[in-house]
């Protein structure tokens, strides 16, 4: 029973973040502050670059290009960072 407790305690931890992740992305479509799904350009990633939100660019990028693993996109999205004026 306990073991079961703890398995619960640690998916909670697990998919609970993500969730309310996902709330906020579906939030911020629906202002459009966050492209559609599938309307993403290379556009919106620079314009989230810009804003600050580097986790949504990175997001981002990888629905603009699809096959992207999640390290080859963090790169691309500093390598925006830092090409983009402060």
């Amino acid at each position: 029973m306990a073991l079961l407790i703890v398995a619960l305690i640690i998916a909670a931890l697990l998919f609970i973040p993500g969730f309310f992740f996902d709330l906020r992305v579906n939030r911020l479509r629906s202002s459009g502050q966050y492209p559609a799904k599938g309307q993403a350009t290379d556009a919106d990633v620079q314009r989230l670059v810009n804003r600050g939100d580097h986790i949504l660019a990175i997001r981002c990028y990888r629905e603009v290009h699809p096959g992207t693993g999640l390290a080859e996109a963090k790169k691309a999205v500093e390598k925006l960072q830092t090409a983009s004026p402060a």
